[in-house]
């Protein structure tokens, strides 16, 4: 055991503030029969510095009755709870829990308060460090749930809780919360699913295109088999979105009173645009272009972006209120400290559209990537030479260089300074680049331009011995004595670009950094109060993906700004399940579905490659979803019966008091408790005269051993037939479950051996269980049929 130190807490104030000052690295202890076999094993994600003792804290360890009910202190010892008169009397369920809790020398040190917060007893996370190192899952800040897939025999049978964020969302710039909406697609919920999505992405039809899908590199259904295809499904999704229109896309909200102007329509400014308007401030949005869209628009190739689903999405933009002013060229035909007059608050999304020279010799012969693929989505169809050079080994050089083949050229080569390996093109890029007859030079740095009299005729190159120096930064060097030499008579640069400031006046208070506009990285916000910023401006060339997410981040920060007040989180739509549905069909290996694309010889420069799936192969990819959570299963005897006598817990912290039900208190992945906080008192009603209360627990052994399933029931009985009934099922599901339709079932009838069997049918009928613990589902069966029969007082 690692040592740590020890502090007495005299008040509550002074343990909850302790542990506050340690900032996640000190822990509370009362009895220490969960915490220290978790620190001498090593398990926690966190080894704590500190421990802060809470039993020399006075008035916490009472076992009281007053008009509302039982009273317990949270430091009372379960074996004192066990043996008390008044609880044995009135709340036999209560008693009989405590004394079912492992040993006579547990029950002698062990709390009340530490039973309800006790860690999981899941194998997984408590796998000891030392016998073979620890095990990350999701409950350590690892990625998985270990028994998904591994020894799930007493594991959750209901589900499981979602984590924080799931590795595909956490992986996703934008945060979408793709395992909900595949759940919704699961359910052939397709506008609720779609409502999901656009809560996080209002581009989807485009990002289900050119995003480069990290949330599949991260799946947990790649350990598997294969990963889900995500992107292909959002690709679905988006379209669906877009023929649907106002059916789907939410209305604008009220109007605040307030205006922002948007500089840019790319994807950052279309962001910011829809999800401020969605707040009900009004926007315009400015683009010296003829057509909103930036990039979308004017770079991205129609084989991979159709410009048809780029128009589109940008109506449904508009048709939520917001204005597009076009061909304004801010800076020059409207300055942008009239924007600040005219507008509560502006957001600068310009993009990235001027070329980087690298001081070539020859490169005023050069033509900027930009400007050529600019010229095919306006409909250019031009041969761009016989043999065409590419410079260059990021996406929009692979978007080059296939361009020039579909439209004529005879060859086209991509030359560039990184090996394959290092190539920031995206590899699934490049491999079909070289599949569509793109040759791939790496390792090699453009020396000069080599021309006879005004016509390029080629390049000459020197080989690259490296890129980045040690500490990683772009330093790359050469040897000169190793030359090559490539014929060509189009040579495309696509090296970098830069933006343009021409609106910023000089002494403007907007502060530019090594090329970008410097902003908050949370907020968006720059220096100046009310001007806000993002996209390409900000952080150079990046991904579609990641421009949406600065904009919904800018718009947020707006909001504040615009509002005075933070826009209330609206909470997530309630499902009539508790916890994650897992579908046992993930249990089978499986192959992920497959885009249909043309075939290469029938590609063209002006008709989408991907053809795009139907319906049926979008369901049934989303029935690979693993719905990633965590299975593991609560192991509180008392949490179970105080969730079927209807309790409350009061909970102190740094910032005050709180007193939750009990059944909140287990609502989350773990419990309710805050890091600094700790349980204080535990109140439980008084049930009605008569009411029958039943603890049944099944384990291995009589002593020791934690349930595989426990049972808790408070039922009511008048003129024969069951008058109420609660029922909570334990160590089936995260947190104890109220098994509500065997509740539903048994009320108004008479309790016999029929009744309650078909009760206990009722009580697993929503159980989904794993590999290896369907076993669970008799064994509950049989105890809810026995509680009900049982003849308790």
């Amino acid at each position: 055991m690692k040592s740590f130190q020890h502090r007495d807490a005299k008040t509550v104030d002074e343990a909850v503030n302790l542990v506050k000052g340690y900032q996640g690295k000190a822990r509370l202890v009362a009895g220490g029969t969960d915490l220290f076999g978790v620190l001498k094993d090593r398990v926690l994600p966190a080894y704590p510095e500190l421990l802060v003792n809470i039993k020399s804290i006075p008035g916490l360890n009472s076992i009281e009755e007053d008009e509302e009910g039982l009273k317990i202190g949270a430091l009372t010892k379960l074996a004192d709870i066990a043996t008390s008169p008044l609880v044995r009397e009135k709340y036999p369920l209560l008693a009989k829990a405590a004394e079912s809790v492992a040993v006579p020398q547990i029950r002698n040190m062990g709390t009340i308060g530490g039973n309800l917060a006790q860690d999981t007893r899941c194998w997984y996370y408590r796998y000891p460090h030392e016998i073979g190192g620890r095990i990350l899952c999701y409950l350590k800040g690892g990625k998985g749930c270990y028994a998904l897939n591994g020894d799930n025999r007493y594991h959750s049978i209901f589900g499981g809780w979602r984590n924080e964020s799931p590795p595909c969302a956490s992986a996703c710039p934008g945060s979408v919360d793709i395992p909900s909406y595949l759940s919704k697609i699961r359910e052939g919920d397709l506008p609720g699913a779609a409502r999901i999505l656009l809560d996080a992405n209002p581009l989807p039809a485009i990002t289900g295109r050119v995003c480069p899908h990290f949330c599949e590199q991260e799946c947990n259904r790649g350990d598997f088999d294969e990963s889900v295809s995500i992107r292909d499904i959002e690709r679905f999704m988006g379209d669906y979105i877009l023929e649907k229109g106002n059916e789907i896309i939410p209305a604008s909200g009220a109007d605040s009173g307030k205006s922002a102007a948007i500089i840019g329509s790319g994807p950052a400014g279309l962001s910011a645009a829809y999800y401020l308007r969605m707040s009900g401030h009004r926007v315009t949005v400015f683009d010296r272009r003829e057509e909103a869209g930036g990039m979308l628009a004017y770079v991205i190739p129609p084989y991979r972006l159709p410009k048809d689903i780029v128009r589109q999405a940008v109506k449904a933009i508009e048709n939520t209120g917001v204005e597009f002013r076009l061909t304004v060229d801010v800076g020059k035909d409207i300055t942008l400290d009239e924007l600040k007059r005219d507008f509560d608050s502006v957001f600068i999304a310009n993009g990235a559209w001027n070329p980087v020279s690298i001081g070539l010799d020859g490169e005023e012969s050069t033509t900027f990537c930009l400007d050529f693929l600019t010229a095919i989505n306006r409909g250019g169809r031009e041969t761009p030479g016989t043999k065409v050079l590419v410079i260059g080994g990021g996406n929009a050089a692979i978007d080059v260089a296939v361009s020039a083949l579909r439209l004529g050229a005879e060859e086209a080569t991509m030359a560039c300074l990184e090996c394959r390996e290092e190539m920031p093109a995206l590899p699934w890029e490049i491999e079909q680049a070289v599949e569509q007859g793109v040759r791939i030079m790496n390792c090699w740095g453009p020396h000069r331009v080599l021309k006879s009299g005004d016509k390029v005729k080629g390049m000459e190159f020197i080989r690259c011995t490296s890129v980045f120096d040690q500490q990683g930064a772009f330093a790359p060097t050469y040897d000169s004595s190793v030359k090559e030499t490539v014929e060509a008579d189009q040579i495309l640069m696509a090296v970098g670009y830069a933006s343009d400031f021409r609106y910023l006046t000089p002494g403007s208070s907007l502060k530019v950094e090594r090329g970008l506009l410097a902003v908050d990285p949370e907020t968006q916000a720059t220096g100046v109060p009310g001007v806000f910023a993002g996209g390409s401006v900000t952080h150079g060339p990046a991904t579609v993906i990641e421009a949406i997410a600065s904009g919904k981040r800018a718009a947020a920060a707006m909001n504040v700004y615009l509002t005075g007040k933070a826009a209330a989180e609206e909470e997530a739509e309630k499902t009539a399940e508790p916890f994650l549905k897992f579908n046992s069909n993930y249990l089978k290996k499986t192959s992920r579905v497959k885009m249909p694309k043309r075939p290469v010889a029938e590609r063209s420069i002006a008709v989408e490659d991907a053809l795009g799936l139907g319906l049926s192969e979008v369901e049934g990819e989303a029935n690979r979803c693993f719905n990633c959570g965590c299975v593991s299963v609560n192991s509180s005897d008392t949490g179970l019966a105080l969730v079927a006598l209807d309790a409350r817990v009061t909970i102190a912290g740094p910032q005050g008091v709180r007193t939750v039900p009990i059944a909140e208190f287990f609502g989350t992945l773990g419990t309710a408790l805050e890091t600094d906080e700790m349980v204080t008192e535990i109140r439980a009603p008084r049930p009605l005269e008569g009411a029958r209360q039943t603890f049944l627990k099944h384990r291995v052994r009589e002593a020791v051993d934690f349930a595989i399933v426990s049972v808790a029931s408070v039922i009511t009985e008048k003129a024969g037939k069951c008058e109420d009934a609660r029922i909570v099922l334990g160590a089936v599901a995260p947190a104890p479950i109220r098994a509500t339709e065997a509740e539903q079932f048994i009320k108004g009838k008479a309790i016999d051996s029929a009744s309650a069997e078909t009760a206990g049918a009722a009580a697993v009928a929503g159980a989904v269980p794993l590999s290896m613990n369907a076993y669970k589902i008799a064994i509950a069966k049989t105890l809810v049929k026995r509680a009900l029969l049982s003849q308790d007082a």
